[in-house]
């Protein structure tokens, strides 16, 4: 039976770290390999890679992307993020670096710096390392950021656009009280298929809220007479017939009565007049007319 090595021996105690420094050699060639290829991989990250404290000091900071650090990096390292950077941005990046510690969890933020006299955006992830300290990997999100804001512009550029062709719209297409049984539109420009629906549901609202018996429509103003807008002006003396009231036509130009006869439309039912004026008085004797004697 072999008698153990003697702990005071020192030619036993020299074999045994002969042996281990052996087995770390071992370990070091096998692990050589992937810390070359992670060194690798880290050189070729274009991020900001911070280790911070849970009070907020800089403890390393990966030599990945210089140009993008708030300052170099031998101004930061052991210095704490409110002696470098204004306390308000400073407070930010503490109270998302404590609440990833916290709940041990990945904690994602977007934030910009002043660098180089222009202001960069980042979109960061901060993960905890152990319970006092956490790494930092920091994206530079500028462009999309610019492509975000040039869109959420030109959003609200749009929505100015269709309110103020709301506005414009309504104000092309007033309803007007002449008296308590007469109302005239007068329409101006061109019509094209919104204009000509707007027109419609502003007549017939009209009509009803106001209890109107005749209904001016005065297309002087309107430049081109085709077959849609034809079509659209019978559509619209009919549908005020529904509602018990008359349509009136009035602007009727000579090129305007010689395409509405070359289209073919029907006018049975829909009374014409030259000009505003005549239309205004054909109404009122229509409407004298119309009251029941006493």
């Amino acid at each position: 039976m072999t008698e153990p090595e003697s702990l005071d021996d020192p030619t036993a105690e020299l074999a045994r770290l002969q042996r281990r420094v052996v087995e770390l050699e071992a370990e070091l060639a096998v692990l050589r390999p992937s810390e070359a290829e992670l060194r690798a991989m880290f050189r070729a990250m274009s991020d900001v890679v911070l280790v911070m404290s849970r009070d907020g000091h800089y403890l390393r900071i990966g030599d990945t992307a210089p140009d993008l650090l708030y300052k170099p990096s031998a101004d930061l390292v052991g210095q704490r993020m409110h002696d470098v950077m204004p306390a308000a941005a400073a407070d930010f990046f503490l109270e998302h670096i404590r609440r990833a510690l916290d709940h041990q969890s990945v904690v994602s933020m977007d934030y910009s710096l002043p660098l180089d006299d222009r202001e960069v955006w980042f979109s960061a992830n901060i993960s905890p390392l152990s319970d006092d300290a956490v790494v930092l990997v920091c994206r530079d999100v500028t462009e999309r950021k610019r492509n975000e804001l040039l869109l959420q512009d030109s959003l609200r550029q749009q929505e100015l656009l269709r309110a103020h062709e709301a506005a414009l719209l309504q104000l092309s297409t007033p309803l007007i009280p002449i008296s308590d049984d007469l109302v005239v539109m007068p329409l101006v420009g061109r019509l094209d298929g919104t204009r000509i629906d707007h027109v419609l549901q502003t007549l017939l609202e009209g009509v009803q809220r106001t209890r109107a018996a005749v209904v001016i429509l005065d297309v002087t103003g309107v430049a081109v007479v085709d077959a849609p807008v034809a079509d659209a002006l019978v559509r619209a003396a009919r549908a005020v017939g529904l509602l018990g009231a008359r349509v009136v036509l009035t602007g009727i130009r000579p090129e305007v009565a010689a395409a509405l006869v070359s289209l073919g439309t029907d006018l049975m039912g829909l009374v014409t007049r030259g000009t505003l004026q005549d239309g205004i008085r054909h109404a009122q004797v229509d409407l004298v007319a119309r009251r029941p004697r006493s």
